[in-house]
């Protein structure tokens, strides 16, 4: 209780607990996964535009066989090394706005995007039940992982520089 009153924000005092275990899960180490982590034009990424609103998904539902499950796999590594490939810019981009010494804008601007992400995390959540289809559900899951991973290191950011 301690730690919840201390002005550093100690987020896992108000997170909840199902977004922090996501947190712990590792981000894939394939091939793809680099690949699109290395650069943003490195694959093509046209079936990732579909999936950026998040469930409930308008995309047909695909057959559930090997291939498919594979693709989908596939589908989400690419997923997550676009992800991880813009965060690594965003980041960069604030590093440079803290080092020029707009400290509080950087902060705010990472409280808005944790806020707003944490909106969009509650939102996906509540739609995993409409999401019966196999890739349907890992593209949610995903995009979960992926909201919590951001709204956790924002939050963590932000108790860091302030």
């Amino acid at each position: 209780m301690k730690h919840c009153t201390q002005t550093t924000l100690d987020i896992s005092c108000h997170l909840p607990p199902e977004l922090i275990m996501l947190t712990t899960v590792l981000l894939p180490a394939s091939y793809l996964f680099h690949e699109a982590l290395s650069s943003e034009d490195a694959l093509d990424e046209s079936q990732l535009q579909c999936w950026e609103s998040g469930p409930p998904f308008v995309q047909p539902k695909p057959a559930d066989t090997t291939e498919e499950s594979q693709f989908t796999t596939n589908l989400t590594h690419v997923f997550f090394g676009q992800k991880s490939c813009l965060e690594n810019q965003a980041k960069a981009h604030w590093k440079y706005q803290y080092a020029a010494g707009d400290a509080e804008e950087v902060i705010t601007e990472l409280q808005t995007t944790a806020a707003q992400t944490f909106r969009e995390w509650v939102r996906v959540k509540n739609c995993m039940a409409a999401c019966t289809a196999r890739r349907h559900r890992e593209m949610a899951k995903t995009i979960l992982q992926w909201h919590a991973r951001i709204v956790y290191s924002y939050y963590q950011e932000v108790g860091a520089l302030e």
